[in-house]
């Protein structure tokens, strides 16, 4: 009778100390990519120059011809080199570098 009293008691706080720890190990894993993923994001915003090839959030890809660094605006061309077409976006709208 004793050991099921002590068997009941451990299974208490056994099952809470489980939870609480599935918990944080979801949080982290779904924290740490994020992460990784922004950094990596960052890092590929910072290495664009003038020249680079780049597609923006809205599906625009052209060539990046301008970069004003007070506003953090680039001036991209989306048309040809012989007829040029450009557009001002935001430094945050670009996806990625091609």
């Amino acid at each position: 009778m004793f050991n099921n009293i002590l068997a009941a008691d451990a299974s208490s706080w056994l099952m809470p100390v489980i939870l609480g720890v599935f918990f944080v190990l979801m949080i982290v894993m779904t924290i740490v990519p994020q992460r990784k993923q922004k950094k990596k994001m960052q890092e590929m915003i910072n290495s664009i120059q003038i020249g680079d090839k780049i597609m923006t959030i809205g599906g625009f890809v052209g060539t990046i011809v301008e970069y004003d660094a007070a506003t953090d605006h680039y001036v991209i061309n989306v048309g040809t080199p012989e007829n040029p077409t450009n557009v001002t976006i935001i430094k945050n709208a670009i996806r990625s570098k091609m």
